[in-house]
């Protein structure tokens, strides 16, 4: 019996426990230690001396291999600290780790659980591998990929060098579509949403990495609260803008595949409301969103490449 663990160091960290390509257990570590959105880099001292609690579940368990995901943020400086802590925990050496695969496990995550035999999977998120010009680092945003039992090839990038920062001062976008290998990568400054929502994230006291929070607020627009005005009526636009972006995204994906099975991952897409848009935008075509499109969910999506894509 072949055993296999997946592991995401970024945030939500969490712990994927494969026997035979079969998912048996899985974890999220700010379950046992209470931390919501626990991050290892974030909430570890200095010399990653705390134990995880999750990995207790698998004392008894001997890996044939630990598949570990993150997102591109310093192999040597933080990943591979973290990396060879875990390890220590579970006294085992034997391990894979690609930086670049952030979302490509989020896309084979939504597609284990999907059951499609075949289909096209959407990642929107809020950043994962980079994309390196002179001078300036760009992160992947969005990705198409096709994906099938056999395969998984990347058609589509969309980098930004604007992470996390979808609501910040609008900069005007300069495009440049450029050939890369064997897939399309566009390279932009525009935020998903290029709307100027920096001063109204600020006025609404919601973080740069809370615009999924801002956003939840468009569902009060119309309706009596207490609510500052102006703070849902850039919630609304934001729902509205970033609505849009994804149908042209499908759209430039059905120009790829005729596959008619879409998968939706990436964190944008816990954005239920948008979700459920699209699948009436689109009555053709059939969606299934990752139930675990947050990072969490690539910790899935890691051990499942590594057995079966690799």
């Amino acid at each position: 019996m072949r055993k296999t663990l997946g592991v995401n160091i970024s945030h939500n960290c969490s712990f994927a426990y494969f026997e035979n390509d079969i998912l048996k257990q899985y974890y999220e570590e700010e379950r046992f230690n209470k931390i919501k959105n626990f991050d290892p880099e974030e909430n570890e001292d200095s010399n990653y001396t705390s134990e995880y609690q999750a990995l207790k579940k698998f004392k008894n368990v001997t890996f044939d291999v630990v598949v570990f995901s993150s997102y591109d943020r310093g192999h040597l400086q933080i990943e591979l600290p973290i990396i060879k802590h875990i390890l220590k925990q579970i006294k085992y050496k034997k391990y894979f780790f690609n930086i670049n695969n952030h979302h490509v496990y989020h896309a084979i995550c939504g597609y284990y659980f999907s059951k499609f035999q075949e289909a096209i999977a959407l990642v929107t998120d809020g950043g994962g591998e980079k994309v390196f010009k002179p001078f300036l680092n760009f992160q992947v945003m969005e990705s198409i990929f096709i994906i099938n039992k056999k395969q998984i090839k990347k058609l589509y990038q969309n980098a930004s060098n604007i992470r996390f920062n979808y609501f910040s001062n609008h900069i005007k976008p300069e495009e440049e579509n450029i050939k890369s290998y064997d897939f399309d990568l566009t390279i932009t400054n525009k935020p998903l949403g290029g709307y100027n929502y920096g001063l109204y994230r600020k006025k609404a006291g919601f973080k740069p990495s809370e615009e999924g929070q801002l956003m939840g607020l468009a569902a009060y627009k119309d309706k009596s609260t207490n609510l500052d005005k102006d703070t849902l009526d850039i919630a609304h636009k934001a729902q509205e803008e970033t609505l849009q972006e994804r149908i042209e995204l499908i759209e430039k994906a059905l120009t790829y595949s005729n596959y008619k099975n879409i998968i939706l991952s990436g964190g944008y897409h816990l954005n239920c409301s948008n979700n459920f848009k699209l699948v009436k935008h689109f009555p053709k075509l059939n969606f299934f969103v990752d139930p675990i499109a947050y990072d969490g969910g690539t910790a899935v999506g890691a051990a499942y490449y590594y057995e079966n894509y690799l």
